[in-house]
């Protein structure tokens, strides 16, 4: 499964234009130093950050894309610089525990 696919199956605002990058699985934090020790590459990073350092973070970990749980969305700032990094950023209006689930679902990580 792909990015662009799994905002499609999850109903999923896109907030940033990224790659279409694949899925591998899940990974949910909201501390970045635990992100960048436990996230694994081709994970979607589910988290409240919306800082820019949790694009340089996302990048960093080369996640396939960025979910913002319960109805957040990122400042202007965030947007641009998350697809001047190819990054994907979508926002839910689900909590991080639902979304989690879905997506091992889709990935078959249940």
């Amino acid at each position: 499964m792909t990015v662009y696919q799994l905002g499609e199956e999850l109903g999923l605002k896109r907030l940033s234009e990224g790659e279409d990058r694949e899925i591998a699985s899940c990974y949910i934090s909201d501390l970045l130093s635990r992100v960048l020790g436990g996230c694994q590459t081709g994970d979607v990073w589910i988290t409240v950050q919306t800082s820019v350092n949790m694009v340089a973070v996302a990048v960093m970990v080369s996640a396939s894309c960025v979910i913002l749980p319960e109805g957040l969305t990122a400042s202007a700032n965030i947007v641009d610089k998350a697809t001047e990094e190819g990054l994907t950023i979508f926002s839910s209006e689900e909590n991080a525990f639902s979304i989690a689930v879905k997506i091992a679902r889709l990935t078959n990580n249940s």
